[in-house]
């Protein structure tokens, strides 16, 4: 039988080149040789050749499991699928819970109040400030946090999402959206290796659910379907934000969830999702595309070879060019139900248009937080 680990390095190099982000991580775990081939790939600022978003889901993992700290995938779907075990990596005593994800990096907080930048391709986690430096926060057990004036809630209803976005020079900030009871939302910004969050100044902004980086400023989509843009990120906590108008929504259409999201084409788009589509005969989404000139929005029925899968909290984007199985011009949707997950196919074109099921995936015993899109493609934290 061959030896694996002695194929010499060039060897490796051309084969690690032409590997989909979900083949590399099986590619880093078979030897030392092959981490180290990976490895070198990433460190030259290599990206896996492009790959279906993934749809993760978190669950709990006994720590006597020989199978705990893997990615379990299964690519036989229309939409790859895998189990993220609640304990990850080298952090194998601690339970975690996902807060966010853009790039292929996810935010995620552990059972010790400790938040991380996690990269799945690259195995990367880099530290940032723990929960208990969050404005709100007085202290936190387990991932249960107690608030200032009282009350207790878990960590995923307090941050209401943490998202990595670029900055000028190549760098890395964490943005969190904290939710207040009645209250406008606050923010807070934290780099990977500083020791506390720092939070943003209160602005006029309501209800803020969802941001993104576009053209270098930061998009911050509300509640009520207002959008807002900040020039610099560098003035995030100071700056006067412009409006951009939005299309007057039909009356009759309730806004469950709306998010922001860039096209492959570069495009940025806001994604409504009008009613629950659990119940049958739902509406289904919304999907609008900003002009080139940065002003008004303009609603799409055809959004070209691209998919926008949504979850619970956010969405993400995929060429289907690049991932011929994604369906064009479609919406797919993730959600948890009782007792499974599913993910439904929501076409934009056509008058009569319908929700179809697509995947049922039975709920994961113990502890699992929401399932969330990731697009490990673009993971460069």
């Amino acid at each position: 039988m061959a030896d694996w680990t002695s194929l010499h390095g060039d060897l490796l190099d051309l084969v690690v080149v032409r590997l989909p982000s979900l083949d590399l991580l099986r590619f880093r775990a078979v030897c030392a040789s092959w981490r180290a081939a990976a490895a070198a790939f990433t460190a030259r600022r290599g990206h896996p050749r492009p790959d279906r978003p993934w749809l993760l889901l978190p669950t709990d993992v006994a720590a006597a499991d020989h199978d705990h700290g893997r990615l379990i995938v299964c690519r036989d779907r229309e939409v790859p699928v895998a189990t993220l075990p609640a304990r990850l990596g080298r952090v194998t005593s601690r339970r975690f819970v996902p807060l966010g994800s853009a790039r292929g990096a996810i935010v995620a907080a552990d059972d010790r109040g400790e938040m991380h930048l996690l990269d799945l391709v690259t195995g990367g986690r880099r530290p940032l400030p723990p929960v208990s430096t969050l404005p709100l926060v007085a202290s936190v057990e387990g991932l249960q946090v107690q608030h200032h004036g009282g009350g207790v809630s878990p960590v995923n209803v307090l941050i209401q999402k943490a998202v990595p976005v670029p900055t000028p020079g190549g760098g890395v900030m964490v943005l969190a959206i904290l939710r207040q009871k009645n209250q406008r939302n606050q923010w807070a910004t934290a780099r990977p290796g500083d020791r506390a969050w720092k939070s943003v100044a209160p602005t006029s902004i309501p209800a803020v659910v969802d941001v993104v980086v576009h053209r270098a400023q930061l998009y911050a989509n509300t509640r009520y379907g207002m959008m807002y843009v900040f020039p610099e990120l560098h003035g995030l906590g100071s700056a006067s934000p412009e409006i951009i108008p939005s299309v007057t929504r039909r009356p009759s259409a309730y806004v469950e969830r709306s998010f922001l999201v860039e096209s492959p084409r570069g495009e940025l788009m806001q994604v409504e999702l009008l009613r629950p589509v659990a119940a049958a005969g739902g509406e289904g989404f919304v999907v609008r595309v900003l002009d080139e000139c940065s002003e008004t929005w303009e609603e799409a029925e055809d959004i070209g070879d691209a998919a926008v899968l949504v979850d619970a909290t956010g969405a993400v984007a995929a060429s289907t060019t690049e991932c011929p199985a994604l369906r064009a011009n479609t919406v797919y949707f993730a959600v948890d139900l009782a007792g499974e997950t599913r993910v439904w196919a929501y076409s934009l074109a056509g008058k009569h248009k319908r929700i179809e099921v697509v995947e049922t995936l039975p709920t994961a015993d113990g502890y699992k937080p929401p399932c969330f899109w990731v697009t490990p493609v673009y993971s460069q934290p």
